[in-house]
C-alpha cells in the first residue's frame, strides 16, 4: 500500500455536457475516479476516488485532508448574462423564486460557482448545472437588469474626506 500524503489533491474538469469530471492526485500521477452532475457530489467522487486509489477507507480520507479545485469553466465568462433554469432538488420556496428569471453571472472561485444578481431579488450562488449561459433575454429583461445593476453600484460621487 502506498504511503498516504498529508493531503489529497483533486482537481475538476468541465465537460461538454456540464458534468463534472473529478481527477485526483494518485501515486502514479492523476487518475480519473468519476463523473458527476452535481456540484454538491464533487467532493464526495473525489473522496471515493482518493480511497481507492490509496487502498483505504473513505474514513481515512478526512474532508480538511482533502483540497478540490474547480476552476472557472470554458461555457461561462464573468459578467454575461445567464438564466437560472434549476433550483436543484431543493422543494424550499425561497430556492425557486428566482428559477426562469434572468441575471448578470460572476466567477466565484472559492465555491466553484457563480455570483447571479438577479433584479429585485439580490445575489446568490449557483453552480454551472443550474444556469444557461446562452438564454435568449427580452429587451424588458435587459433593462431591468440594467437599471437595477446602475442601482445597486457604488456612487461615484462619493469622495473620501
Amino acid at each position: 500500500m502506498p504511503d498516504l500524503p498529508l493531503r489529497f489533491r483533486a482537481r475538476v474538469r468541465h465537460e461538454p455536457d456540464r458534468s463534472y469530471a473529478v481527477l485526483v492526485e494518485g501515486p502514479d500521477g492523476e487518475v480519473l475516479v468519476g463523473v458527476t452532475g452535481s456540484l454538491r457530489e464533487v467532493r464526495t467522487v473525489a473522496r471515493e476516488g482518493a480511497a481507492r486509489l490509496f487502498g483505504v477507507t473513505t474514513e481515512r480520507i478526512a474532508g480538511d485532508c482533502l483540497d478540490v479545485v474547480i476552476p472557472q469553466p470554458p461555457y461561462g465568462r464573468d459578467g454575461q448574462w445567464v438564466r437560472i433554469i434549476s433550483a436543484g432538488e431543493s422543494a424550499a420556496p425561497d430556492d425557486s423564486v428566482d428559477l426562469d428569471r434572468a441575471g448578470q453571472a460572476h466567477w466565484f472561485g472559492h465555491e466553484g460557482a457563480w455570483f447571479v444578481t438577479v433584479a429585485g431579488s439580490g445575489t446568490a450562488i449557483y453552480p454551472s448545472e443550474y444556469l444557461d449561459f446562452a438564454p435568449v433575454l427580452t429587451d424588458e429583461e435587459v433593462a431591468e437588469l440594467q437599471n437595477y445593476l446602475a442601482r445597486s453600484a457604488p456612487s461615484s460621487s462619493w469622495v473620501a474626506q
